[in-house]
């Protein structure tokens, strides 16, 4: 899998819906060691499989979730197509496949890909597919794999859709505001039938550590009194496994910024380094919006925050923007075509940033609207459902 920075400004980066800032909550998860629970008793296990597209050469194990994601876990050699890999394991592991490939003089070359992921757990798992070809990549024979079957299965036309739609989002020009403000209607109805059908399965698999996973691995974005009751579904004893540790990180990350708490404090730099302190805002509506200049979803908004400038704020409300852009000229560069005429600040630490931590930001743009009284009353708000709440205050 081909490494990609987070944090610089590519066109790639631009193309993305939503961008995770995953080292954020690297500082709260660190360390954390994806072979190993307190509740686990270690087994063998065994994954063999059949390549229908590639005869002979390496295929690597690799670890697929999390701070070791893409790390090696074993290697071995396809013999016509056919491989096998043995090992111990302790509760689940999700896993991915690389292979070794050969350019057109015959040099070996890494894959720039993995398929997967896919679940380790004790016992024998089964594979057969076209290595160029995931949606014909299949594995079974533990119950843990089945279950991420089933659930990838029930999951994947809503999955698709949002594909669609991010894709359909990537290309919009910055004119397009209407049509994006409809984009993001459909985003936030199929992530709704997405965390109903994660709390449906977690409820349905409580004891299980695959629905755990699942829901940490999906719930990072996701309101926390909705992460929250998703969590208290799950049984005690996968609340004490990785997976279900790593989900309540997530939950008390969140948590601090859901609707009904008080903002947490902030005071960071302008371009000029003269400090602003959040208190000082006390008595007004405000918005604090994170965002970067490298986040293509940030500028395609950021035409829409002008609007609600121009309207609101003659009616009192105050605009915070925070910057998690580690570079001057390209924070001011963004900040001056975009026309951003209300507060901009940045400790230009990117995801080093106390400010960033406190709030909980895993991806931008994110923002929080804020009573007179500093409580949080709107979060994660965009286009018309950033207007219908200030119309509603305002």
């Amino acid at each position: 899998m081909k490494k990609i920075s987070l944090f610089k400004q590519t066109g790639l980066l631009s193309q993305v819906v939503t961008i995770p800032l995953i080292a954020i909550l690297s500082l709260q998860l660190a360390q954390a060691n994806h072979f190993s629970s307190l509740q686990d008793s270690t087994g063998n296990y065994t994954v063999s499989g059949k390549l229908k597209d590639y005869d002979s050469g390496w295929i690597y194990l690799r670890h697929g979730e999390g701070l070791k994601q893409g790390q090696q876990i074993d290697s071995t050699k396809i013999i016509h197509g056919e491989f096998t890999f043995n090992g111990k394991v302790s509760g689940i592991e999700p896993f991915m496949l690389g292979v070794h490939f050969k350019d057109n003089k015959g040099n070996i070359l890494p894959s720039t890909q993995y398929q997967g992921p896919f679940i380790l757990s004790p016992g024998k798992l089964y594979g057969e597919g076209k290595f160029e070809s995931p949606n014909f990549w299949t594995f079974s024979g533990t119950k843990e794999q089945d279950e991420y079957n089933s659930y990838k299965s029930k999951l994947h036309v809503l999955f698709e859709r949002s594909q669609q739609i991010k894709r359909k989002k990537n290309n919009l020009k910055k004119t397009e505001r209407k049509l994006s403000d409809q984009l993001n209607a459909e985003l936030v109805s199929i992530e709704n039938e997405i965390n109903d059908a994660i709390r449906m399965h977690v409820s349905q698999n409580s004891s299980s550590q695959v629905a755990a996973y699942i829901a940490k691995s999906n719930l990072a974005n996701t309101d926390p009194l909705i992460s929250r009751a998703i969590y208290e579904l799950l049984d005690s004893t996968v609340k004490e496994s990785l997976y279900g540790k790593e989900l309540l990180q997530f939950v008390l990350l969140k948590e601090p910024t859901g609707i009904g708490h008080t903002a947490p404090p902030l005071n960071l730099p302008d371009h000029s380094g003269q400090l602003h302190a959040l208190s000082n805002y006390r008595g007004s509506y405000v918005l604090i919006d994170f965002w970067a200049s490298w986040c293509g979803p940030c500028r395609l908004e950021n035409p829409n925050l002008v609007k609600v400038q121009h309207t609101y704020a003659p009616k009192g409300l105050k605009i915070i923007s925070i910057s998690v852009d580690t570079d001057m000229h390209a924070w001011q560069k963004a900040v001056s075509e975009d026309k951003l005429s209300w507060l901009q600040l940045s400790d230009l630490k990117g995801v080093k940033s106390e400010t960033g931590k406190q709030y909980g930001i895993t991806h931008v743009p994110m923002n929080f609207l804020l009573d007179k009284e500093g409580k949080i009353i709107g979060r994660d708000l965009k286009g018309n459902e950033l207007w219908e709440k200030l119309k509603e205050i305002l």
